[in-house]
C-alpha cells in the first residue's frame, strides 16, 4: 500500500539502516537549502554596501595611522636639517677664529 502523506517505506528503512550522520545530514541539508534561498539581489547589495563601507572606513582609519608616524618623521628630519645646518655654521665660525689667532700670532 502507498501512503501519500509519507515516505516510501523502502526508504525509512534506508536511514533506519544507514549510519546516524545519514539521518543528521537531512535536515542539514534542508537547513542550508532554506539558508540558500534567503539570498535575494537587494540583501547581496545591502551586505555589498556594508562590506565595502566597513573596507572604506578601516581604509581612512590606516591613512590616518599611516600619517602620524610620517609626521613624526618629517618633524624629526627638519630636526635633524637644522641641527646640521647649526653645526655646519658652528665648523665655519670656528675656523675663522682660528684663523684669526694664527693671524695675531
Amino acid at each position: 500500500m502507498d501512503n501519500d502523506t509519507g515516505p516510501p517505506q523502502n526508504h525509512i528503512n534506508q536511514l533506519n539502516s544507514g549510519p546516524a550522520n545519514v539521518m543528521n545530514s537531512l535536515p542539514n541539508k534542508q537547513h542550508e537549502d532554506n539558508q540558500r534561498m534567503n539570498y535575494t539581489i537587494p540583501g547581496i547589495l545591502h551586505f555589498i554596501q556594508h562590506e565595502w563601507a566597513r573596507f572604506e572606513m578601516e581604509r581612512a582609519q590606516w591613512e590616518v595611522e599611516r600619517a602620524e608616524p610620517q609626521a613624526r618623521i618629517a618633524f624629526l628630519q627638519g630636526e635633524r636639517k637644522g641641527q646640521e645646518n647649526l653645526k655646519h655654521d658652528l665648523v665655519r665660525r670656528i675656523k675663522m677664529l682660528e684663523f684669526a689667532l694664527k693671524q695675531e700670532r
